[in-house]
């Protein structure tokens, strides 16, 4: 695992975004995770991990990363109704 130097991301977004892709087996995808780091809160980043990893292997229909990724991006977090402030 390389480490990251930048003046875009905080030390604690490039350990997350790490955390995730390790978490998942992703490498390729750092920089997805990079963004999502940067967009999201930590714990619901980190909740939705452990979610994804702790579903049995019969019922990911598709690669763990991909789930992730469709519930992230599906999340009250990308719409644009902020009534949850």
């Amino acid at each position: 695992m390389q480490r990251i130097k930048s003046n875009l991301y905080t030390p604690n977004e490039i350990t997350l975004a790490h955390t995730l892709a390790d978490g998942l087996n992703d490498q390729k995808s750092l920089a997805f995770y990079l963004s999502c780091a940067k967009k999201y809160p930590k714990d619901f980043l980190l909740a939705q991990l452990v979610h994804v990893q702790s579903l049995p292997d019969h019922s990911v229909w598709t690669t763990r990363p991909r789930l992730f990724t469709h519930i992230i991006t599906n999340s009250i977090y990308n719409t644009h109704d902020y009534t949850w402030d």
